[in-house]
C-alpha cells in the first residue's frame, strides 16, 4: 500500500487473488480467544498495557501469504478489572499499542504520520443517517472500506435480541471454488464517497458454514480485534438486532480504527 492507490481497487484486486492463491493450512479462527486474567492481575490495572498481551493479540491478527494468524482476536475478562468507562480507556491504550506492533510487522515502510487513528462511541439505531444511509450499523458480511485494523468494545447493551457478531475468512472459500471478486461480492450503496465490498447474499450461509465463526452477542466483557487489511480476507457481519424493550434499548460500541492517509 502507498501513495496514490485507490482503496476500492486495492480491495478488489486483493480479493480477486484468492481464486488462485492457496490459503494457509489452518482451520479459520482457531484459538482466537485471549483471557485478560492471564496478563493482568485482578483486580486493578497499573496503567501500562502489558507487552506480552500486545504481542499475543498481534500474533493472532497478522495474516498474509507468509503468516497464518487467524486475522482476529477476542480479549475476554474485562469486567474483572474495569467499569465501562475504565474499560474504554484501557481499550484505547490497548488498540494504540496493538496497532504499533501490528504496523511494525505488516507495514514497516509506513511512518506514524501516514496513518490516522479514530476512536469514538457509536449508538446503534441513532447513527446520523447522512453518514451511511441508515441509523443502524451495517449488518451484512463485508470488509470496511478504509479501516486497516479495528476493534470494538460493546456496552451498554440492553433491550434487544440478536446482534451476534460473525466472522468469515473468505480466502479458502474463494480458492476452493476458484471464485473471483464479481462472483462473490458486490459494492455497497453509500451516500458518501466510496463503497465497501459486501458478500452476495447467496454465498453467506455456505461461506459462514465452511470458513466462519460466531463470536456471539458481545458485551462489556470483551474486546474484539479484526484485521481489515485488503489481503486478509476477513469479513464481519451481525445478525439482525430486534428491539424487545424500547424503554431500555441500548446498543453502544466503542470503536477504535486506523486508516492509511496515503490511500484515496
Amino acid at each position: 500500500m502507498g501513495s496514490g492507490e485507490n482503496m476500492m481497487e486495492l480491495r478488489r484486486s486483493s480479493l480477486d487473488e484468492f481464486a488462485h492463491l492457496p490459503p494457509p493450512d489452518r482451520k479459520p479462527f482457531t484459538g482466537v480467544c485471549i483471557e485478560l486474567a492471564d496478563f493482568l492481575s485482578a483486580p486493578g490495572y497499573s496503567g501500562e498495557v502489558p507487552q506480552n498481551l500486545v504481542r499475543a493479540i498481534a500474533d493472532l491478527l497478522v495474516k498474509d501469504r507468509n503468516r497464518s494468524g487467524a486475522g482476529a482476536a477476542l480479549v475476554s475478562g474485562l469486567l474483572e478489572h474495569f467499569e465501562l468507562e475504565e474499560a474504554r480507556s484501557f481499550h484505547e491504550e490497548l488498540f494504540r499499542a496493538v496497532w504499533e506492533e501490528f504496523r511494525r510487522r505488516v507495514l514497516p515502510a509506513g511512518t506514524t504520520e501516514d496513518f490516522r487513528i479514530k476512536m469514538g462511541v457509536i449508538s446503534d439505531g441513532a447513527i446520523p443517517i447522512e453518514l451511511y444511509g441508515s441509523k443502524w450499523s451495517f449488518k451484512r458480511f463485508h470488509a470496511d472500506r478504509d479501516a486497516l485494523l479495528f476493534s470494538h468494545l460493546y456496552g451498554p447493551v440492553a433491550g434487544f435480541t440478536g446482534g451476534e457478531l460473525h466472522l468469515i475468512d473468505i480466502h479458502p472459500y474463494m480458492n476452493r471454488g476458484s471464485l473471483h471478486f464479481d462472483d462473490v461480492f458486490e459494492w455497497s450503496d453509500e451516500p458518501t464517497d466510496g463503497c465497501k465490498p459486501v458478500l452476495r447474499p447467496h454465498h453467506s450461509e455456505s461461506a459462514l458454514t465452511m470458513c466462519g465463526t460466531t463470536m456471539g452477542a458481545l458485551g462489556p466483557n470483551e474486546i474484539v480485534f479484526v484485521n481489515n487489511l485488503p489481503n486478509a480476507g476477513v469479513l464481519h457481519g451481525v445478525t439482525p438486532v430486534i428491539v424487545t424493550d424500547t424503554d431500555i434499548f441500548q446498543r453502544e460500541y466503542h470503536r477504535c480504527s486506523v486508516k492509511d492517509l496515503r490511500l484515496c
